[in-house]
Parts: structure tokens; C-alpha cells; sequence
């Protein structure tokens, strides 16, 4: 039980339901309220957050984005249960660092593999993460989950490292969408790879407009890591 997940999740049989079965694994906390999250989040720092789009109190993708101006939970791993999962709700959550969603009616047994996957992503794989390694002015060190941008330290969410990593390592080589989502997200090719679009527009923004450039978007391929002079 080494792992401390929070769940939120505001209708009691569902909060109990869940609570149940995650309780076997890992360490489990459980609210009902978006508030009492965002407070028990500060004293429990948790390895992960799972909970419910329908939050009485606050709207779901506020708590969201109030989740993530904060310190403790800019990089906390989400996944997010949704009412229905529209093309448009999953951007947004992906546009706001969730790690994955399901929507109702789901499996209990998928929503535990989804959810050991991204804890496995990230923290067991640290373990086993490359040197430290360096291309036009961008440093990484995936040990410390360390990312240097001239000389000026970033604070990137999980998926966005792991996205820069990803393309650093294999710079100079064009990487197709389904390859990203398979690699990064440790989703089937066959998804919809549009979450590639958002993460790698996101990653731009925190890289800047000089770092940025050195990601090239390869007309309806992917995506490639261009180091300077190539």
C-alpha cells in the first residue's frame, strides 16, 4: 500500500464503491466536496487524485485549473471521471495536465490498470529513466525530473516532461502521432491522437518562443526535435 490516492467524488454509494476497491491497493482518502479537497491535498500529498467532474461545489474543470496554480498540485497525476466523455471535455482535461478519463459506465478492474499505469509512469519509471542530456540550450535530467532552459529552471507537469524527453531522445528523427500517444500516454495508436496536438502546444508555451522552435511540426506525420544547425 505504498501509494496514497484521494478520491472526490461526491455521491456516497459511488464515493464507497470506489473506496472499496482501491482500498486493497493503496492508501485511500475520500470527500465529497471540491473545498475539502483542495485541503486534505495539502496535508495528505497524495500520488494521485481521482475524482469526479461532477463536484457539487465548484465546477469540475475549475477545480481543475485552481488544482493547478497551486504548489502542491501543479504536477500531482490526475485521471478524472466524466459523466460522458465528449471530444471537447477530453481536450480540456488534457489541456489541464489530467493523466487519463473514463467515463460512465466503466470497469472498475480498467479504472485500477489506468490508474497503476500512470502512478507506474510516474514514479516506478524514474527508476529507470536515461542520463541527463542536452541539445540547443535545453537541459534534462529525468532522474531529478529536472528540465533547464537557458539557464532558467522550468516546472513542467508529468506528461510534459515525459513528452520533451521523448523527443529529445530520439531528436532528429520524425515521431507520428500514434507513436506519441503510445509512448507518452501508453495508449493504444488507435486513440485519438489529438491529445498529442494539445500536450505538444502546451509544452511549447512552458519551453518559450527560442526553445519551442526547435519542435517542428511535420505536416500530417507528428513531430520532430530539430537540434539547432540540422
Amino acid at each position: 500500500m505504498g501509494y496514497r490516492v484521494l478520491i472526490l467524488e461526491a455521491d456516497r454509494e459511488q464515493q464507497d464503491w470506489l473506496q472499496d476497491w482501491f482500498k486493497n491497493e493503496f492508501s485511500v482518502s475520500v470527500c465529497a466536496l471540491a473545498k475539502d479537497a483542495l485541503e486534505q491535498l495539502k496535508s495528505l500529498k497524495p500520488d494521485l487524485l481521482l475524482f469526479s467532474l461532477d463536484t457539487p461545489d465548484i465546477p469540475g474543470m475549475t477545480f481543475l485549473s485552481v488544482l493547478r496554480d497551486t504548489d502542491y498540485g501543479r504536477t500531482l497525476p490526475v485521471v478524472a471521471i466524466a459523466a460522458q466523455k465528449s471530444e471537447e471535455t477530453t481536450l480540456r482535461l488534457f489541456e489541464l495536465g489530467v493523466e487519463d478519463c473514463v467515463a460512465h459506465p466503466f470497469d472498475p478492474r480498467e479504472l485500477m490498470a489506468r490508474c497503476r499505469t500512470v502512478l507506474r509512469r510516474r514514479f516506478e519509471r524514474s527508476e529507470h529513466w536515461g542520463t541527463p542530456l542536452s541539445i540547443g540550450g535545453i537541459e534534462i535530467d529525468p532522474s531529478q525530473r529536472r528540465c533547464v532552459v537557458a539557464g532558467k529552471r522550468l516546472t513542467l507537469r508529468p506528461r510534459e516532461f515525459a513528452l520533451l524527453e521523448v523527443l529529445m531522445r530520439k531528436a532528429g528523427r520524425v515521431l507520428t502521432r500514434p507513436y506519441l500517444l503510445e509512448s507518452v500516454w501508453g495508449m493504444s495508436s488507435d486513440a485519438d491522437t489529438r491529445a498529442v496536438d494539445v500536450m505538444v502546444s502546451r509544452l511549447r508555451r512552458s519551453l518559450g518562443s527560442e526553445a519551442s522552435s526547435l519542435i517542428e511540426t511535420i505536416s500530417k506525420l507528428g513531430y520532430c526535435f530539430r537540434p539547432p544547425g540540422t
